[in-house]
């Protein structure tokens, strides 16, 4: 096989976050002084160049330039911010040890804090650009799947339809593969048993920097879901993450913040809330509030309360799935419904401890029935509490099918399996980004 130019594709777009990264650092710290002070920073002084050294240090600790993920696009630009602002810690330590006295032009009348705000944001953003330019100039990439991918999860068009730019070559044995130019990445599919020269020649496709992961890994860290039809019981108890099921100190610090936030957002909202009321009351006859029995923590029910959107009459001849041009919302309804403003009245069921500001979102049990039926593992998001928002419906589309509900369950998987509170607020932003943008359903 050729040697792939993969490796200076990746080597290019590190340099170059290093560079930018510099760059943010300096022109965050000329902002800083500028406006505090009056003054510039001189920037060739071992203050300047030592705090700037901790910064890229710890960016590249926190595996700042490192990425599994092919492209290098970061899934959390939020661990990019957090890694930088923990760089304040050592940069304390090298100010008080080389003297506090020479950092004035750096450190005092709040420089420090404004200027490593400033760099973390800028962080994300350089890598936003950057993978953004890197994609749009590498169009010609290649990724070999070895084996037969299970086509129940239509690896091809899910797949394409997120990465255009991607040329997918599927083989049955990993054997002669010369012709194969500038492989972005190996996809190992778990029907594959390599024999002992084809793992000799996967090695060396490793040592020479190309990526290779099996099939489940590749869509969590390419897709940011779990694929449901690639895995089965024994992936489970192999799999790394879940720290949500067995970390009690995670689930006390959720169901505080979930208490402040419910509160905070009950209270900011009350005028948007009377108005609401007042909205629906002219628009619709019948109650303001909608109750509904959902599915919960382990399955048990609770009553969901939202702002009636709907006619009140909307399901008497039975259970229906909710449609984005559902006849049945009165003039209102879409409006509440695309700025989420429906979803306002449950903030009293995460104070009541039914529900969380980020899970799962809770379905119907006539639904939930079926569901588990035909969808593999989807009694699974039934183990965490249920929640106002959440990964499936910031990654997907709004739907009401089968198969709908089995592409929001592997990212429903995901979230389970990868929890964290940057997660969690990485979803809080982008579920205010939907919000603003009215691209509810």
């Amino acid at each position: 096989m050729q040697k792939s130019r993969f490796g200076i594709y990746r080597f290019t777009h590190k340099a170059c976050l290093l560079a930018f990264d510099i760059f943010a650092t300096i022109a965050a710290f000329y902002l800083a002084s500028k406006i505090r002070l009056g003054l510039i920073p001189n920037f060739l002084s071992i203050e300047f160049i030592g705090l700037t050294a901790i910064v890229i240090s710890t960016l590249f600790l926190g595996n700042g330039y490192t990425s599994t993920e092919i492209g290098s696009r970061p899934k959390l630009p939020l661990n990019t911010f957090f890694i930088v602002l923990s760089s304040t810690i050592p940069a304390t330590l090298f100010i008080y040890f080389r003297g506090p006295e020479d950092f004035t032009y750096l450190f005092g009348r709040g420089i420090f804090p404004f200027a490593i705000t400033l760099v973390g944001a800028l962080a994300v953003f350089n890598r936003y650009t950057l993978n953004f330019f890197f994609r749009a100039s590498h169009r010609s990439r290649q990724i070999l799947v070895v084996g037969d991918p299970d086509p129940r999860n239509s690896f091809n068009s899910e797949v394409l339809q997120k990465r255009e730019n991607i040329n997918f070559i599927h083989i049955d044995r990993f054997t002669d593969i010369e012709q194969i130019q500038d492989l972005s990445a190996i996809v190992i599919t778990p029907n594959y048993e390599p024999q002992s020269h084809e793992q000799l020649a996967l090695v060396d496709c490793r040592l020479k920097g190309i990526p290779i992961f099996p099939l489940s890994d590749f869509y969590e860290n390419f897709l940011f879901l779990v694929p449901v039809n690639e895995i089965n019981s024994k992936w489970f108890f192999q799999a790394e993450g879940f720290t949500m099921l067995h970390s009690r100190a995670s689930v006390k610090i959720k169901r505080i913040i979930d208490i402040c936030l419910a509160i905070v957002l009950m209270v900011t909202t009350v005028p948007i809330s009377i108005l609401t009321a007042i909205l629906i009351k002219i628009v619709s006859r019948g109650p303001i509030f909608f109750r509904q029995t959902r599915v919960g923590l382990q399955g048990r029910p609770f009553t969901l309360y939202k702002f009636r959107t709907m006619q009140v009459d909307s399901e008497k001849h039975g259970a229906q799935w909710a449609k984005s041009d559902d006849k049945r919302i009165i003039h209102c309804g879409k409006f509440l419904r695309t700025t989420r403003i429906d979803e306002l009245p449950q903030c009293w069921n995460i104070i009541k401890g039914e529900m969380s500001i980020i899970g799962p979102r809770p379905e119907r049990p006539e639904f939930t029935e079926q569901l588990a039926k035909e969808i593999p593992y989807y009694e699974l998001r039934h183990i965490v509490k249920p929640g106002l928002s959440g990964w499936a419906q910031v990654s997907y589309p709004y739907g009401a099918s089968v198969e709908d509900a089995l592409r929001k369950l592997q990212y429903d998987l995901y979230y389970i399996k990868h929890y964290s509170l940057i997660l969690d607020l990485n979803i809080l932003l982008r579920t205010v980004l939907v919000t603003l943008g009215r691209k509810g359903r």
